[in-house]
C-alpha cells in the first residue's frame, strides 16, 4: 500500500470491463440440483483423476470441499465461446441467499479441513500477540505548534489518535533531537478513540484512512470505512475551547483522498458506479448537511481516476488524474480557492508526473522526454500549462528509478531505487531562498544488504527528514536526519518485539536466479542462523504487478515460522518495480508470463542451491500476487514421482478470473486496468489473457494440484469475492484433492480491521503452511 501510494499518489481504485461480447444462458448442460452437492456427490471430476488420492498423501479432512451448482453461462467474444458454470456466484449486492450460504459452507469446510490444528492456531495466536507491546505509541509527528501521534492500549483492537500542544516558547523549528514530553508540551488531547468508534459501527469492520488537521489546527478531517468496501464517510472534529466535538457527517461514500483548502474548506472525491474515483468536490464545513458542495473536476475518461492533495508548503491544492501509464495534475492556489484549476504540464499519453512546490516553482518527477526511469524537472508556477517547458534538475539516469520527491523550504530530497534497493538523496538550496541547488548530493547511509526505506511526514519549514527503515531482521524503525549537518540519523522509535526476540538469531541474504530468457531475478531470504546445513522447508512469496516493489519488511508474526525451521523468501519477479521501469514493462501486457516464469525459476534455483527442500516449498501471493500463484500452479514443472511440484499454495484475494473480469465494464478496476493487462476487446490481448487466466487454464492434465488455501473478502471492491470462490470450484472440478476457501464475511481486500482479529487470520494461514510443510508439531527454537 505504501509503495502504491508513492507511485499512484492520486489514483484510488481501478478495474472494469468492456464490450463486443454476447452473454447467453443457452448451453444444454444439466444443472446441479442443489447449491452445493456435498463432497461425495455431484462432483464433476475428470475420469483420469478418479484415483488421484493415491498420488500423494496429505492431512486435510473434509474432502475437496463444497460443490456449487453448475449453471452454464456462455461468454462469447471474437468468435470464441467460453462456458462459465459459476458466473451466478457474483452478486453485487451481497444479498443472494444461495451465495451467502455457499460462503458459509466454504468457511465451514475450511475449518473442518484444518481439524487438528486448533491448538496450533491458538499457540500461534498467543505467540504473535505475545510479541506485541500492547500499550505503545508511534513516534509523534510535528505539525505547526503540535505533536500528532497514535497510541495503542492493552487489550484494545484499535489505535487512539492524540496530540499535544507545544508550550509557549517551544515552537521553534523541529530538530532531530526534539522530544515530546511534559517539559515541552501541554497535556495530551485525545482526538479520536477508534475503539469507541468501532464499537458504534454497524458491523465488525472499522478503519480510519485520512486524518488531516486544518491549517489553524482547530479542525480535524478524517475518512472512516465501516464495511471494508473502501467507501468512506467524511467526518470533521472541532477542537475549539479545549473540547473535541464531532460535527455531523459531511458526506458518505467518498474516497480516502481529502485536503483542506483553508480552515473551513475541504476537498474530497466521489465514485462512479464502477467505484472509479471520478469527481473532486469542494465544500465548506458550514454548508447544510447533505450538500455535496461545488463540483471542481469531473474526469470522464473511464481509464482515469482522480485524487486531491495539498502541497507540503500549503500554497496549492493539487487535483490529479492518473491512469496506469498517464497522468495530469492541475492546481488551485490556496490564497484564492475560487480560481478554476489550471493544468501544470497538460496530459500526454504515456507521460506521468508527480508534483511538489517551493517558492513559486513546481518540482516535478516525470518520465517525459523518454526518461524511462524518471527524472526531476522544475517549472515556474506562472509558466505552467499544456505547453510548459520545464527545465531538468535531476537528469535521467538509466537504472536509477526516481520514486518520490519531498520538498522543504531550504532542502530537497528524493528517493532513487538502484539494483532493487531504495536510496534517499539530499540536496540543499544555496543561498537558502534561491532556486540554486548545491552541487553536493548527500545520501542517507544504509549498511544492510537487503532492506526497505521511505520518506515519512516531515515539517516543510524545518531541516529534518524523517524516514522509515526495515529489513527482514530489523524491526520497523523511524529515524530523523538533520539535513543541514547530515550527521548520523537519530533513531526516534523502533518497533518493540517482546518474547525474547534477538535479531542475531536470524540472517538475511540476497541471491539471484536465472530465468528462462537469461534474465537475472533477485531473491531475498531470511532464516534462523542455527538451522542445519542443507535444504529446508520454505515459504516462497511473490507479487509482480503495477510496478510495485515487493520490498522486505520485518514481521513479528513471521518469527513463528522462522523459529519452526521455515526459510522465508521473496522472489522479486518482473512486473514489479524492483529493478526500474523496464522491470515492470517486461512483466505486463504481452510479456506477463515472465512474472510466473521468473517465480518458477526462483523456486528451481533455491532447490538447486540446496536452500529449499524440493518436497517442501509452499508458495503465497495476494491480489495480483494471487494471479501469480494461480498461473504458477497451471505451469509448474512435472515431477517424475507424480507429486505436485509445490507442497502447498496460498492465494489471498486472488485476481484469477482475469478474462471474464476484464471483459466486463461494470466491475470495479476494469477499464482503468486496460493499461496494465491489455484490453481483451482487442483480439491480440484477448488471446493472450485467455492463455494465462488461471480460472480459464485450470486443467487436470496440468496437475496434480497441491493443497490450496484461497482467501477472499465479501466486501472487496478490488477483487470480487466471486473470483476466489469460482477458482475453488474449478480446481475441484479438475481433481484438486484439497481446496480450502475462506471468505471473510465482514471485510474487504485487506482482511480484518482489528489488530488482534488480524492475528487470527494469520494463525490460520500459518497453520496451513506448517501442515503442508510437515512442521505441524515442530517446537519453536528459542
Amino acid at each position: 500500500v505504501k509503495m502504491a501510494a508513492l507511485k499512484r499518489p492520486f489514483l484510488s481504485l481501478a478495474r472494469c470491463l468492456t464490450a463486443p461480447l454476447q452473454i447467453t444462458r443457452s448451453l444444454s448442460v444439466k444443472p446441479y440440483k442443489a447449491a452445493f452437492a456435498g463432497v461425495a456427490t455431484g462432483v464433476a471430476v475428470h475420469a483420469d483423476y478418479q484415483g488421484a488420492p493415491a498420488l500423494f498423501s496429505h492431512k486435510f479432512a473434509g474432502g475437496p470441499g463444497p460443490r456449487a451448482k453448475r449453471l452454464p453461462h456462455t461468454i462469447e467474444a471474437h468468435g470464441d465461446e467460453r462456458v462459465d458454470f459459476y458466473y451466478w456466484i457474483r452478486d453485487d449486492d451481497r444479498e443472494d441467499e444461495d451465495v451467502l450460504a455457499l460462503c458459509k459452507e466454504e468457511n465451514k469446510h475450511c475449518k473442518q479441513a484444518l481439524e487438528g490444528t486448533e491448538d496450533l492456531q491458538t499457540q500461534l495466536f498467543a505467540e504473535m500477540r505475545g510479541r506485541i507491546k500492547e500499550t505503545d505509541a508511534l513516534p509523534p509527528t510535528r505539525s505547526g505548534g503540535y505533536y500528532y501521534y497514535t497510541r495503542n492500549v492493552e487489550n484494545k483492537q484499535y489505535p487512539v489518535r492524540c496530540r499535544r500542544k507545544l508550550k509557549q516558547g517551544e515552537a521553534t523549528p523541529y530538530s532531530a533531537q526534539g522530544e515530546m514530553n511534559d517539559e515541552t508540551c501541554e497535556p495530551e488531547e485525545i482526538l479520536l478513540d477508534q475503539n469507541v468508534e468501532a464499537s458504534n459501527a454497524p458491523g465488525t469492520f472499522y478503519q480510519v484512512s485520512a486524518f488531516i488537521e486544518s491549517p489553524s489546527h482547530r479542525y480535524i478531517a478524517y475518512t472512516e470505512d465501516t464495511t471494508g468496501n473502501e467507501k468512506y464517510n467524511l467526518r470533521v472534529l472541532d477542537t475549539a475551547n479545549g473540547r473535541v466535538t464531532k460535527l455531523p457527517s459531511l458526506a458518505e461514500d467518498v474516497g480516502r483522498s481529502i485536503a483542506w483548502g483553508d480552515d473551513e474548506t475541504l476537498y474530497y472525491i466521489t465514485f462512479d458506479s464502477t467505484h472509479r474515483a471520478d469527481k473532486v468536490w469542494r465544500r465548506s464545513i458550514n454548508d447544510e448537511p447533505g450538500s455535496p458542495g461545488h463540483l471542481i473536476l469531473h474526469e470522464g475518461d473511464m481509464a482515469f481516476g482522480v485524487g486531491v492533495q495539498r502541497t507540503r508548503s500549503g500554497n496549492f491544492i493539487l487535483l490529479g488524474t492518473h491512469s496506469a501509464v498517464t497522468s495530469e495534475v492541475q492546481y488551485i492556489p490556496t490564497n484564492d480557492l475560487t480560481k478554476a484549476p489550471k493544468t501544470i504540464m497538460g496530459r500526454t499519453q504515456d507521460v506521468e508526473y508527480q508534483v511538489e512546490d517551493r517558492n513559486g516553482r513546481f518540482y516535478i518527477m516525470t518520465n517525459a522526454d523518454n526518461a524511462v526511469d524518471f527524472k526531476i524537472v522544475t517549472l515556474d508556477a506562472d509558466k505552467a500549462g499544456p505547453n510548459a517547458k520545464p527545465v531538468d534538475l535531476v537528469p535521467h539516469r538509466p537504472g536509477a528509478r526516481v520514486e518520490d520527491i519531498t520538498m522543504f523550504k531550504d532542502y530537497f530530497t528524493y528517493t532513487e531505487r538502484v539494483d532493487s534497493l531504495a536510496q534517499l538523496r539530499v540536496r540543499s538550496f544555496q543561498p537558502p531562498n534561491s532556486h540554486t541547488l548545491s552541487p553536493a548530493v548527500g545520501t542517507v547511509p544504509i549498511a544492510e544488504e537487503a532492506y526497505t526505506l521511505w520518506a515519512k511526514a516531515s515539517d516543510y519549514f524545518g531541516s529534518v527528514l524523517r524516514f522509515g527503515f526495515s529489513s527482514f531482521t530489523t524491526p520497523l524503525s523511524t529515524f530523523d536526519i538533520d539535513l543541514q549537518t547530515m550527521a548520523e540519523p537519530v533513531l526516534k522509535h523502533q518497533q518493540v518485539v517482546l518474547g525474547g526476540f534477538k535479531a542475531t538469531n536470524y540472517v538475511s541474504s540476497r541471491l539471484w536466479a536465472v530465468s528462462h530468457d537469461g534474465t537475472k531475478v533477485p531473491i531475498t531470504i531470511v532464516k534462523r542462523k542455527d538451522l542445519p546445513a542443507g535444504p529446508q522447508p520454505m515459504l516462497l512469496e511473490g507479487y509482480g504487478s503495477y510496478e510495485i516493489s515487493n520490498d522486505v519488511f520485518f514481521s513479528r508474526n513471521q518469527l513463528s515460522l522462522l523459529d519452526r525451521g521455515v526459510v522465508v523468501a521473496i522472489a522479486h519477479v518482473r512486473g514489479g518495480g524492483e529493478l526500474g521501469r523496464l522491470w515492470y514493462e517486461n512483466g505486463k501486457y504481452l510479456k506477463k508470463e515472465n512474472t510466473w516464469r521468473d517465480f518458477t525459476a526462483c523456486a528451481q534455483h533455491l532447490i538447486s542451491e540446496d536452500i529449499a527442500h524440493p518436497d517442501l516449498i509452499c508458495i503465497e501471493g495476494r491480489s495480483a500476487g494471487g494471479l501469480l500463484i494461480g498461473a504458477t500452479l497451471n505451469t509448474m514443472p512435472k515431477r517424475d514421482d507424480g507429486r505436485p511440484f509445490f507442497a502447498g499454495a496460498i492465494a489471498g484475494v486472488p485476481f484469477v478470473d482475469v478474462l471474464t473480469t476484464m471483459l466486463d465494464e461494470t466491475i470495479p478496476l476494469t477499464v482503468v486496468e486496460y493499461e496494465e493487462w491489455g484490453n481483451p476487446n482487442e483480439k491480440e490481448y484477448y488471446d493472450y489473457i485467455r492463455s494465462y487466466s488461471p480460472v480459464d487454464q485450470v486443467n487436470y492434465k496440468k496437475g496434480p494440484y497441491p493443497p490450496v488455501l484461497i482467501k477472499g473478502g465479501l466486501h472487496d471492491p478490488r477483487v470480487g469475492y466471486w473470483e476466489p470462490m469460482k477458482y475453488a470450484q474449478v480446481l475441484r472440478d479438475n481433481g484438486a484433492q484439497t481446496v480450502l476457501c475462506n471468505i471473510e464475511m465482514s471485510a474487504g481486500h485487506f482482511s480484518s480491521s482489528g489488530r488482534f482479529d488480524r492475528l487470527k487470520d494469520v494463525a490460520l494461514d500459518y497453520a496451513f503452511v506448517l501442515r503442508v510443510l510437515g512442521l505441524e508439531a515442530a517446537v519453536p527454537r528459542k
